[in-house]
């Protein structure tokens, strides 16, 4: 008899409900997550109106919520708690652009995980926004 497949995971963005697929398996060093923002989503006629963007505040939960995810691997409810440093914002996130959110373990000792949201655009990838997540157990 096989396992039950993992529940779909449910992240508010400013009270927007997204469904991002459950956490990495034990051993997993990378997570990524897609996204297509919408431009009907409410905060869009709150931030900027007439020159929509996700605020910054919701790019920083986005990627704490995947390295929170990367770090509590081990065990699928575990909850590590944490703060994402250095954060580093090149481009803007509009509507309806798709943006790939990315946590990867760092190959370091201290066990960093680097945080990434990449856009995605005809040209080629270029990345809107970096941080490092450092959990409390650093």
């Amino acid at each position: 008899m096989s396992a039950a497949p993992e529940p779909a995971l449910p992240v508010r963005l400013l009270g927007i409900p997204l469904t991002w697929p459950p956490g990495p398996a034990d051993g997993c060093d990378v997570i990524e997550r897609n996204l297509r923002l919408d431009p009907h989503w409410p905060v869009f006629a709150e931030h900027l109106p007439g020159n929509p963007m996700l605020p910054g505040s919701a790019i920083v939960h986005l990627m704490s919520e995947l390295a929170q995810q990367l770090a509590g691997a081990a065990r699928y409810d575990a909850v590590h708690t944490g703060v994402l440093r250095d954060v580093r914002f090149a481009r803007a996130l509009v509507p309806p652009a798709r943006v790939r959110f990315t946590a990867r373990r760092a190959q370091r000792p201290d066990e960093r995980i680097e945080c990434t949201a990449v856009l995605e655009e005809p040209t080629g990838d270029v990345v809107a926004a970096r941080g490092v997540f450092i959990t409390d157990e650093q």
